[in-house]
């Protein structure tokens, strides 16, 4: 039976974790956005349910990024990628605190801020989840910049420390 080297399946499995990255955070900006939008739609002017409505969609930006990195483990990308989303949102949300009518009945002022905090978050969230779809490029780079020696966290019963180890 042939296999093939290890170089090729984990290239492979890197591919695979950056297509199921990809596909978890387009799925989860779709999601917000879907949920959102039929909030939205369905309010018949309820100042509440579009609130509700512009949040969901705004929360589906946030969390897509986050999640897509988190898909490929790449926990930093996945901070940084989905800190101005989260921005926007927090953004979003004190406003429709402070002017729950922001929505539909607000004034210039107020609709101009909640739709540059929904502009910004939309685009830097399309950005990180675009980028998750790279991780595997990263990750072989990466291999190939490994370093011979490794330190690591040791924690255990009666343990705490740090290991060191390296190639022979």
């Amino acid at each position: 039976m042939l296999r093939a080297p290890p170089a090729q399946a984990e290239t492979r499995a890197q591919t695979r974790a950056a297509s199921a990255a990809f596909v978890v955070g387009a799925s989860l900006f779709l999601a917000g956005f879907t949920v959102g939008s039929v909030l939205l739609a369905t309010s018949h002017s309820d100042d509440g349910q579009n609130n509700a409505g512009w949040l969901s969609i705004d929360a589906g930006f946030a969390l897509a990024p986050l999640a897509s990195h988190a898909v490929s483990q790449e926990w930093t990308r996945a901070l940084l990628f989905a800190a101005v989303p989260s921005a926007c949102l927090a953004g979003t949300a004190t406003l429709v605190a402070i002017h729950p009518a922001t929505i539909d009945h607000g004034e210039l002022e107020d609709q101009r801020v909640i739709w540059s905090l929904f502009g910004v978050g939309l685009f830097s969230s399309l950005v990180g989840v675009v980028d998750s779809a790279f991780a595997d490029q990263r990750a072989t780079s990466a291999t190939l910049r490994r370093s011979p020696i490794a330190v690591a966290p040791l924690l255990g019963p009666g343990r705490l420390g740090l290991a060191l180890g390296a190639a022979l």
